[in-house]
């Protein structure tokens, strides 16, 4: 139920893709203490970004899932930020997260909702 995306104007090859994509899924599971077997991760490198003017690297992070605690957004902020950071090379002050709290009722799976 965590979907957890990454637009960012960096270049990324195939090989290190797959690693960061498998290395994320089990770092969003940690950090909402989800069932990893529920985290969908997906990642769009080389997108066309400007941010402050510049197309110095850049990253636009969305994290949406259910029961997602708004009084933990600064720790996650934090933690989402430093990835970014160490494993794509954005500077942290280039980074902005789009935080979503999902309504059980409004989010389907297996032709249902939760």
């Amino acid at each position: 139920m965590p979907y957890f995306s990454i637009e960012t104007n960096h270049s990324i090859d195939r090989a290190s893709i797959q690693q960061l994509l498998k290395k994320t899924s089990a770092f969003i599971a940690d950090l909402l203490g989800k069932p990893e077997s529920y985290v969908m991760i997906s990642l769009q490198p080389d997108t066309p970004l400007i941010f402050g003017g510049s197309d110095a690297p850049a990253a636009f992070v969305r994290l949406k899932s259910i029961g997602l605690s708004q009084d933990r957004c600064p720790e996650m902020s934090e933690k989402i930020c430093r990835l970014i950071e160490q494993d794509l090379g954005v500077p942290q002050d280039r980074v902005f997260i789009d935080f979503k709290d999902l309504a059980r009722s409004k989010f389907g799976w297996n032709g249902k909702t939760f």
